[in-house]
C-alpha cells in the first residue's frame, strides 16, 4: 500500500513539473525567433534617385542624416543645401553603421551649390551633419552635369573655360628662353599666364595691361618694321603684361586693389571675410568657433553689435581683437 502511494506521488510530481515547463516561456532555450536589429547610420540610409532627389527637412545641432544613391553612369555632381554650416562626407560603401573609409569627398556647405566631384557607377552613401549649435531647416538637392575635360588652370595657354574637369594636360609658357633671360632677366607668370619680368613687380608702375614685352627677336624685328608705317596692328608682336590681380598682390601695391564683393546673402565679417548674413543674431556666438569657406568667422565686434547679442553671454568684447598675420585695422 505504501509503495503504491509513493509511486502515485512521484507520478503526480512529474505531471506537475511538465505542466509548469510548458507554461513557462523562460525555460525555452532554443527555437525562438530573434527580433531584427535596429538599423543605424548608413545602414538606415534611404535610397534616392540621383536625378530627382530634393527634399526639405531639419537637423538638430550636431545631428546627422544618411542618404544612399545608386548611380548607373559616371557624372559630375553638385550638392545644394540652402544653409551654410553643414558638413558632408561621401562614401562608396557602408561598413556597419559607418561609411567605408576613407571618405571619397569631404566638403562644407556655403548656402549655395558645392561642386563635390566625379563619381562612377555604383552605390554611394552621403552623411550630412549640422555643425552649427542650433537646429537648422534646410532644402537639399543634387544636380548632375556632363563631364567636359580640359585645362582648368587659367595661367595655361590652353586654358578651357568650358571644361569642368581637369585633364592634366595644361601647357604653360616657357619663361626661361635665352631671349627672355638676355633681355629681361628672371621671369614670372603674370595674371594671364604670360611671361613677365620679375623686376616689373612692385617697381612703382602699375602693369595693368598698359605695357608689354617682345616675346622673341623675331617679334622685335617685326614690331620695328611695322611701327614705321603701322599703328595698333603692331601690337600683335607684343605680349601684354597684366599684374593687376590678387595672385600678384595687385602688382605688389603698384595697382589699385580690386575689392571682391561677397555673394548675395553674404556680409563681410569683422575681418572682412565673407560670411552668411543669416548667422548674425541666430543664437550662436560667431567668435571664430565656426568656419565658412575655410575662414574663421568673427561677428563679435561693435559693427555687428556683438553678433546681435549672441556673444553677450560670454561678456561683451572690450579688448582689441587680433587680426591675422599681424594686420592692423585702419580706422
Amino acid at each position: 500500500m505504501l509503495k503504491n502511494i509513493f509511486r502515485l506521488t512521484i507520478l503526480m510530481m512529474f505531471v506537475m513539473f511538465g505542466l509548469q515547463s510548458c507554461d513557462d516561456d523562460s525555460s525555452i532555450t532554443g527555437g525562438g525567433v530573434n527580433p531584427e536589429p535596429e538599423l543605424v547610420g548608413c545602414e538606415a540610409a534611404n535610397l534616392y534617385d540621383w536625378a530627382s532627389v530634393e527634399f526639405e527637412t531639419s537637423l538638430d545641432a550636431g545631428a546627422s542624416t544618411w542618404l544612399a544613391f545608386d548611380l548607373t553612369e559616371t557624372t559630375l555632381f553638385t550638392v545644394s543645401i540652402n544653409q551654410a554650416g553643414f558638413h558632408g562626407l561621401m562614401f562608396d560603401g557602408c561598413d556597419g553603421e559607418f561609411g567605408t573609409p576613407p571618405a571619397l569627398y569631404d566638403f562644407q556647405t556655403n548656402g549655395n551649390g558645392v561642386e563635390v566631384g566625379i563619381v562612377t557607377e555604383g552605390l554611394y552613401y552621403l552623411k550630412i551633419t549640422n555643425t552649427r549649435p542650433n537646429r537648422l531647416d534646410f532644402t537639399f538637392n543634387i544636380s548632375l552635369d556632363d563631364i567636359v575635360y580640359g585645362c582648368l588652370n587659367n595661367d595655361a595657354i590652353n586654358y578651357d573655360e568650358t571644361a569642368n574637369v581637369d585633364d592634366g594636360n595644361c601647357t604653360f609658357n616657357d619663361c626661361n628662353t635665352e631671349w627672355y633671360t638676355a633681355n629681361y632677366g628672371d621671369m614670372v607668370l603674370d595674371c594671364d599666364g604670360n611671361c613677365s619680368p620679375v623686376n616689373w613687380v612692385g617697381d612703382g608702375w602699375c602693369d595693368d595691361g598698359a605695357y608689354g614685352i617682345y616675346p622673341s627677336e623675331e617679334a622685335y624685328n617685326n614690331y620695328v618694321e611695322c611701327s614705321n608705317t603701322g599703328g595698333e596692328e603692331c601690337n600683335q608682336y607684343i605680349v601684354v603684361i597684366n599684374l593687376w590681380c590678387i595672385e600678384q598682390n595687385f602688382d605688389e601695391g603698384d595697382c589699385e586693389v580690386i575689392d571682391e564683393e561677397c555673394a548675395v546673402n553674404e556680409i563681410e565679417d569683422c575681418n572682412d571675410n565673407c560670411a552668411p548674413a543669416v548667422w548674425i543674431g541666430d543664437g550662436a556666438c560667431d567668435d571664430g568657433t565656426y568656419e565658412y569657406n575655410g575662414n574663421q568667422i568673427f561677428l563679435n565686434c561693435d559693427e555687428f553689435n556683438n553678433d546681435e547679442g549672441d556673444c553677450d553671454v560670454l561678456g561683451r568684447t572690450t579688448e582689441t581683437r587680433p587680426y591675422p598675420n599681424g594686420r592692423i585695422k585702419i580706422q
